[in-house]
């Protein structure tokens, strides 16, 4: 049975979609299938029914819930939007952990949707340039997927959306302050995010 909810040091996630068009070095979905004893792989991306039967299974109460699996939710648009929805139709706050290339991957500007179901959203940075950032993540949309990141992170920002950054620590100290002050600059904080290697060790 696929695994559409999980939970993790007592937040609720919500993993709708395994596709993803980056392919960065640190990914842990490169070490296994599974996360904290849950398989992530999915046979079958979720709809909006498959969400609300998951979460009503789950049977507990929870305030706040992450879009964040094995893979980009962007992918599986219709389906965060409606759930985004419902979830915050109960009082549960919405956070979506993205890349930063949803409107590349739906060819259309979602801010506007992600406005009026998403309480924050935190983007993937990891480097503060496109060539770099393309070394690291290896995005499907080219060189200027970097720029687009920043572009949708301001977007947010200038649509009410809680917004941050956020960079793993496995990249060079002077790759953090770049990014460090690119964010500063943009007046976007950072969260500097540790990796970790072992799927299980999330524990």
């Amino acid at each position: 049975m696929d695994n559409y909810l999980y939970e993790l040091k007592g937040k609720v996630y919500l993993n709708i979609t395994n596709k993803c068009g980056n392919r960065c070095e640190f990914c842990i979905r490169s070490n296994s299938d599974s996360l904290v004893g849950y398989d992530m792989r999915l046979a079958r991306e979720p709809d909006f029914d498959d969400m609300k039967e998951a979460i009503s299974a789950y049977g507990k109460k929870f305030g706040e819930a992450v879009f964040c699996g094995y893979g980009e939710p962007t992918y599986n648009f219709a389906t965060l939007v409606k759930t985004a929805r419902y979830l915050k139709a109960s009082g549960v706050k919405v956070r979506l952990n993205t890349n930063g290339q949803g409107r590349l991957i739906n060819d259309r500007d979602i801010v506007p949707e992600l406005a009026d179901c998403v309480d924050e959203v935190s983007v993937s940075l990891n480097e503060a340039d496109r060539g770099a950032y393309q070394n690291l993540c290896h995005p499907k949309f080219g060189m200027f997927a970097h720029d687009e990141v920043l572009d949708f992170a301001k977007s947010c920002k200038e649509a009410g959306i809680s917004t941050r950054f956020t960079v793993v620590d496995i990249i060079p100290n002077d790759s953090i302050r770049r990014c460090r002050k690119l964010a500063s600059g943009m007046g976007i904080p950072l969260i500097v995010r540790r990796h970790i290697a072992d799927n299980e060790s999330y524990k």
